[in-house]
């Protein structure tokens, strides 16, 4: 009977306990700025890689870089066996200037049939066709004097064509020694390498990402892309420093989405205002696309607003007021009316 009582006791202590009241928060109202986002999951990758390689087949005698280094526009990545090329230089540079000695030879001797006197005074020399323009092959009217001036204005046409044939193959040659050389056309990060010394090469043997290229490609929901807009402004976080935000830019959003389990999405690729030197292309990244914000406004907690109305203390007792809100953002609503600056309200504990 004694094991009873007590428990009849503790029953009926227990039900006459009462929960404590929950602990009241208040806020002050502020003036700032207030924000709302959309936030997306993505990928780093290159906007665009340029594929680089040798104009001509070779054998790879220098590679010079290896994927993840990072080069300066100009750097000499790689070369093959110039050897021949370089022979073939050389001997166009030596037609260029046999050529350019011919060319001098036959205005010499034009000059030379030009000073020297007619046959037949009476009727003169027909005028020589100038370097540029083909010889007609007419004798000239002026007898043997003619004759030579036309000779001589032949010859020196088809020494003038020799000298340009001997550039266009040295121009060539040059084309070709050049091709054995692999420069970085900009500064970027080298994303792939093909073969190794003393294999063959050829158009394709390293994947070159531009420094200004690297962005993050997320995808997004239909609600949120409906929010998103070219050049808004993001903040992005990669996985191996949480608290880093790194500034970013909306650049490009696609037309057209893709499915997935019935869920429709949309790809849009956010730049990086400066590229982090620990950069990884294909790591994870979050992007927080900054989608509408006002400043310099008074804002409140989002949680303390409740159908137009907010709760304010004033000396120590709460009374209800009518608010007019503006942006709702993440985490605080813009107030347009209705508190001041300095008023108290109550967030929660209501």
């Amino acid at each position: 009977m004694l094991t009873a009582a007590v428990v009849v006791t503790a029953v009926v202590v227990a039900a006459d306990e009462k929960p404590a009241p929950a602990a009241v928060t208040t806020v002050k109202v502020a003036r700032g700025e207030v924000a709302a986002t959309v936030s997306a999951s993505g990928t780093v990758q290159a906007q665009a890689s340029r594929s680089l390689g040798f104009t001509t087949s070779g054998t790879l005698t220098e590679l010079n870089v290896k994927a993840g280094d990072v080069v300066a526009a100009g750097a000499v990545l790689a070369r093959i066996d110039g050897t021949a090329a370089q022979d073939a230089v050389d001997a166009a540079e030596d037609n260029v200037g046999s050529a350019e000695d011919a060319l001098d030879r036959a205005e010499d001797a034009l000059e030379k049939a030009k000073a020297t006197p007619t046959a037949s005074p009476s009727k003169p020399a027909a005028s020589p066709s100038t370097p540029a323009t083909k010889p007609s092959g007419n004798a000239g009217n002026g007898g043997s004097g003619g004759n030579s001036i036309q000779t001589a204005s032949d010859n020196l046409y088809n020494a003038q064509q020799r000298l340009n044939n001997a550039k266009l193959s040295l121009t060539q040659a040059q084309a070709k020694l050049a091709g054995t050389v692999i420069t970085a056309p900009l500064a970027g990060k080298i994303l792939a390498v093909s073969g190794t010394v003393g294999s063959s090469a050829g158009s394709n043997v390293i994947t070159l990402a531009g420094t200004g290229d690297v962005v993050v490609k997320a995808q997004f929901t239909e609600a949120e892309v409906a929010h998103l807009k070219v050049d808004q402004a993001a903040k992005i976080t990669l996985p191996d420093d949480a608290s880093a935000k790194y500034d970013g830019t909306v650049i490009q959003i696609d037309p057209a989405g893709t499915v997935s389990n019935r869920l429709v999405r949309y790809a849009a690729l956010i730049s990086f205002a400066k590229v982090p030197d620990t950069l990884l292309y294909g790591q994870s990244a979050t992007v927080a696309v900054v989608t509408a914000s006002v400043d310099d406004v008074l804002s409140v907690p989002s949680t303390a607003v409740h159908d137009g109305k907010v709760t304010v203390r004033i000396a120590g007792k709460d009374e209800e007021r009518a608010v007019e809100t503006g942006l709702r953002g993440d985490v605080n609503t813009e107030i347009k009316s209705g508190l001041a600056e300095g008023d108290e309200i109550v967030t929660a504990g209501q």
